[in-house]
């Protein structure tokens, strides 16, 4: 080792076993090694030990075990700032990274070794060789670096993320400190930048007219400058913001696939030298694939809004259907909306995926539109129906399907209409429109069944007052198998009150307070039906202030 630490002849004992692929003696002997240590303060052969350590247990004990062991020794042998430790731990991080196949990292720490007369491994025995021949050819073939740039360029979408992964290999690419990427705003004549590689800020932005970016964006030139302050064209404020010092410059225009101006990239400080015309040349075939990748993600980020102004229009279309369902029957008003949020808890108790989920309730909230097709003297009826005013009525099922079936058809918007029709249909296949049974019914369908009958029994209808909660539950658990899939009327009854009594109340200017809601979340909508149907003498002081709190908020 180039720097003398007090006890070298052991640790080098210590590396023999382990080439000798003796890690039990090695991990012994490098153990005494930091006893020693320890024991003599001697910190820079501490912090040799500990990393010498990591890479004995690797491949003897679990790889975060290694990786902690590891990790403590980088940080110590910053700490003490001993460079040698550094180069070993180095070594060590690029050996294991490339024993497990991440090459991007095992590059990395490589190229952080200072000086590789401090590593005591022989590194061809290491079998490290393919490694090192990769990494010598990644850093003398540009090509490799252009291959890495657009690969790695071609798999981004977001535009601040892409931007970075420019800046950072372009820097690589060209050997030097930093690189910003600016983009053109063509609607403020602007250039603006958030990334710029070693450099925290939020955003750089400055008039396309200033400076030596806003003058390549103009003319179009790439201007390579050895001397960057005794160019006029550089603007000097910019490092004023960053606190850096610009040395050389070499600059260049994004062009997208029309030829047009985008953006410029801009290198800077070369490291030990100057960039030469070869620079220039790699910079072109770098920008090349930077405006394609950017002009990629502008147009990806352009469909994700128009997808996202498309499921505006489509809740906005929603709301207006509901508005008018509301507005033919006042007494019915907001049923929609508490079957959908019914639906909403049962599909969090169900743990349905999200995109499943969200064409539930999208279904739920549509589920009566079909009611705009019957008749207001049968929608609005005091009283029983006759036979003929029911099966007007039950027509509205197969109205809503017409209806959301003409809706531009997707995949989601057929999967919606099914759903939102077989609200009315029967586990056991006697309901209506199309007589479906089980799991014929889609699961959906199965959800608003039972999230649609206890909103309609737990409301006033224009010929009844809403149930005492007690019956409404019964009727839920006498129907599970018949009416209703058992499944879901199980996970129905597993919803906490407090979460029922919401969607009850949601009209209401009445709201639960929180030492209620406390009491109410504990306890489920089966053990408040267990504790209805308690006698007097069973019932528990815990249930009756149960009973007691749910009716004071669903007042019946």
């Amino acid at each position: 080792m180039t720097e003398n630490i007090g006890i070298t002849k052991e640790i080098e004992e210590t590396r023999k076993k382990y080439e000798q692929g003796d890690n039990t003696g090695a991990i012994s002997g490098i153990s005494s090694c930091i006893d020693s240590a320890v024991k003599n303060c001697d910190k820079k052969a501490l912090s040799v030990c500990l990393g010498l350590k990591s890479l004995y247990l690797y491949g003897k004990e679990p790889f975060i075990n290694v990786m902690r062991e590891l990790e403590n020794a980088n940080f110590f042998a910053n700490t003490i700032n001993f460079q040698t430790a550094k180069d070993i731990i180095n070594f060590i991080y690029s050996f294991i990274f490339y024993k497990e196949n991440d090459i991007n990292l095992a590059k990395k720490y490589y190229k952080a070794i200072r000086n590789f007369s401090n590593i005591p491994f022989d590194i061809n025995r290491l079998k490290f060789d393919l490694m090192e021949s990769d990494i010598i050819s990644y850093e003398s073939n540009p090509m490799i670096a252009l291959i890495n740039i657009a690969k790695t360029i071609s798999s981004k979408t977001n535009i601040d993320s892409l931007l970075k992964t420019i800046a950072d290999e372009t820097t690589h690419a060209l050997n030097a400190e930093r690189c910003s990427v600016f983009i053109l705003d063509k609607d403020t004549e602007e250039l603006w930048s958030k990334v710029a590689t070693g450099i925290d800020f939020e955003e750089i932005r400055f008039p396309m007219n200033k400076g030596l970016a806003g003058y390549v964006a103009m003319t179009g030139e790439t201007v390579n400058i050895k001397d960057a302050y005794s160019d006029n064209r550089f603007n000097k404020e910019i490092d004023l913001q960053t606190g850096y010092h610009t040395k050389n410059i070499l600059c260049m225009p994004i062009r997208n696939m029309q030829y047009e101006i985008i953006g410029v990239l801009q290198v800077l400080n070369k490291i030990d030298t100057s960039f030469s015309n070869y620079d220039e040349q790699l910079l072109v075939t770098i920008s090349m694939n930077a405006g394609i990748a950017i002009e990629n993600s502008r147009l990806f980020e352009r469909q994700k809004q128009m997808l996202e102004e498309q499921k505006m229009l489509f809740a906005s279309f929603i709301d207006t259907l509901v508005a008018s369902i509301d507005a033919r029957d006042k007494i019915t008003s907001g049923h929609s909306t508490r079957v959908k949020l019914y639906a909403q808890l049962i599909c969090e108790q169900m743990q349905i995926e999200k995109k499943e989920a969200s064409l539930i309730e999208q279904a739920a909230i549509l589920h009566d539109i079909g009611k705009i097709g019957i008749k207001d003297a049968v929608l609005q009826k005091e009283g029983q129906l006759t036979a003929e005013e029911y099966a007007h009525i039950q027509e509205h099922a197969k109205i809503t399907y017409d209806i959301l079936s003409k809706i531009y058809d997707t995949k989601n918007t057929e999967q919606i209409s099914l759903i939102a029709s077989t609200h009315h249909e029967k586990y056991n296949g006697t309901g209506y429109y199309k007589g479906l049974a089980k799991t014929d019914i889609p699961l959906g369908g199965r959800i608003l069944a039972v999230a649609d009958v206890f909103d309609a029994i737990t409301s006033k209808r224009h010929y009844r007052d809403k149930m005492p909660i007690k019956d409404v539950i019964s009727i839920i658990i006498k129907d599970s198998g018949t009416h209703f899939d058992p499944n879901v009327t199980d996970k129905f009854l597993c919803i906490s009150c407090d979460k029922i009594l919401d969607v009850i109340l949601y009209q209401d200017t009445e709201q639960i307070v929180p030492n209620d809601r406390q009491i109410l979340s504990k306890y489920s909508l089966n053990d408040l039906y267990d504790a209805f149907c308690k006698s007097e003498d069973d019932i528990s002081v815990k249930q009756k202030d149960l009973t007691n709190l749910f009716k004071k908020y669903y007042r019946i």
